[in-house]
């Protein structure tokens, strides 16, 4: 079953962010990670954020995905992105209807 890493955040160092990205992105092809969604302007339809950023990334499993976040490479280059960002993660499965 997939797994969804979702990030909310908003950005605080623009130049840290740019650093980190391509950085990052190096660091999935292993884990065969998709980026679905980057929007710096996520729009709120239910409850409150202050958070205008939404980051989804596709795992074929949460295996694959608590291993690519806890790889050295990633974490090489994950507190580029906690200087950068201020916000929060989660780690969601896939739905599968039964």
């Amino acid at each position: 079953m997939s797994a969804y890493f979702v990030f909310h955040n908003r950005v605080q160092d623009a130049e840290k962010m740019q650093e980190y990205i391509p950085k990052a992105l190096e660091t999935m092809a292993p884990y065969h990670a998709e980026v679905l969604v980057c929007d710096e302007n996520s729009e709120v339809i239910e409850g409150s954020t202050n958070l205008p950023r939404t980051v989804v990334i596709r795992f074929r499993s949460r295996d694959d995905a608590i291993a690519w976040y806890n790889s050295t490479h990633y974490q090489a280059v994950c507190s580029l992105r906690l200087k950068a960002t201020e916000g929060f993660a989660v780690l969601v499965d896939g739905f599968v209807p039964k």
